[in-house]
């Protein structure tokens, strides 16, 4: 018979687990996200361990109590062989799982890019599990093997275009477009979407405008997030032929979209590079796609180019030294990125290019790109744009501002 200290012991460590993880739905490349909620009926100190093939990957202390303490975790997904992972998590109390919930991911990590970077996670002894936030200190962005064909010398950049043609892969268009893209940091893809598209494109936009999507008001620069969850129109642009077609050949892999941002007005962003923000390893492996819905007009906030910046040194968080930004805190963030962003102009005495191309237009950065939103002379002209953010497939996806793992689409 059980002893009444055995019984409330047991009362006082009960707790509960919820996790999920969109790997459970869908084959996932790179990082791979698990989400919880944690909570006790008593105040208590508990672990939450992360088993993989009866190994213990991951010990987190938690301090629970009634109210639900949510978080996330990362898998190194290139680190667990192509198929369905089992993975548990359980809640550990006074040395005892009293809270135990198994996942079954689906891992897919396939191609030459997926190869090399397991390669690299194995050489440098990445953990399987990160137990904090993602960080470009886990990879190493030194090895010469993982650069990037456009990020190379010269001479071989001309002998990777050359393969290209000489083997059929691309036409000579495309090659052009890919020397520009090498040489200056971006590429421009005239009449890409039809008009009858973008008929539908600008009426899904101003449907975003009319419900307040994001709580957007009118006139304002801000952003509306991911209306291709919304709009046919707009998930058509995010994978439009076209532009998986050439970033496939600026990658070597196939394109993974990440997210979709849509302006009304030009943004005045202050200069900036995408790669502190949507970063790739290896380095080079995320490419910026921004889509004209309109002729843009001058005096309307149009976007800024910084032609050949692209070969700047790239600027992580671990670089300036600063903590990961946290709520929406970007004050410290400006502070000491941006002046650093300038130097780094300046230094190279980078001059800015304004960009006013005419609906339909299509231009794809480097992840390294310097680019701006200038500031809006005349605040009646709209700057209507949609911009996606696409990395290789085989890559490792992440925001090292914040430290989150990105989630890519990927096809059922």
């Amino acid at each position: 018979m059980r002893s009444l200290s055995a019984l409330l012991s047991r009362r006082l460590a009960s707790a509960w687990l919820e996790v999920s993880s969109p790997a459970q739905t869908v084959p996932t490349q790179g990082l791979i996200r698990i989400d919880y909620q944690a909570s006790a009926r008593r105040p208590c100190e508990a672990t939450l361990e992360v088993v993989i093939d009866r190994q213990v990957v991951l010990r987190r202390p938690l301090r629970l109590d009634r109210a639900p303490q949510a978080g996330w975790l990362a898998l190194h997904g290139h680190l667990l062989a192509n198929g369905v992972a089992d993975a548990v998590l359980r809640l550990v109390v006074g040395g005892r799982a009293v809270a135990t919930r198994p996942l079954a991911l689906q891992v897919r990590n396939e191609g030459p890019l997926a190869a090399a970077v397991t390669d690299s996670l194995r050489r440098t002894g990445a953990p399987v599990a990160l137990d904090g936030p993602c960080d470009s200190r886990l990879y190493d962005y030194a090895d010469a093997g993982l650069v990037a064909w456009f990020d190379r010398s010269p001479a071989e950049i001309e002998a990777h275009l050359a393969d290209l043609a000489a083997s059929g892969e691309a036409s000579f268009e495309e090659v052009e477009a890919l020397r520009v893209f090498a040489d200056q940091g971006y590429m421009v893809l005239p009449d890409v979407v039809d008009p009858e598209h973008l008929a539908r494109l600008n009426a899904a936009l101003d449907d975003a405008v009319a419900q307040k999507v994001d709580g957007y008001e009118w006139g304002r620069s801000q952003r509306i997030h991911n209306l291709h969850q919304r709009y046919d129109a707009v998930k058509e642009l995010w994978l439009h032929p076209k532009v998986m077609r050439m970033l496939e050949l600026v990658f070597g892999e196939a394109a993974k979209p990440c997210q979709s941002l849509t302006y009304v007005f030009g943004s005045e962003q202050e200069h900036h590079q995408d790669t502190i923000h949507l970063t790739p390893f290896p380095a080079g492996r995320m490419c910026g796609v921004w889509t004209a819905l309109e002729d843009v007009q001058p005096e309307s906030g149009e976007l800024m180019v910084f032609p050949g910046s692209q070969s700047l040194p790239r600027v992580y968080m671990a670089d300036v030294g600063l903590p990961k930004v946290e709520n929406e805190e970007w004050a410290e963030f400006g502070r000491t990125v941006t002046p650093r962003w300038t130097e780094l102009i300046n230094g190279r005495g980078l001059a800015r290019e304004v960009y006013r191309p005419r609906a339909g237009t299509v231009l794809i950065w480097h992840e390294n790109l310097m680019h701006a939103g200038s500031p809006r002379a005349d605040l009646s002209r709209s700057r209507r744009s949609i911009v996606g953010h696409y990395f290789a497939n085989g890559a490792i996806a992440y925001y090292d501002s914040s430290g989150q793992p990105a989630v890519l689409y990927e096809e059922p």
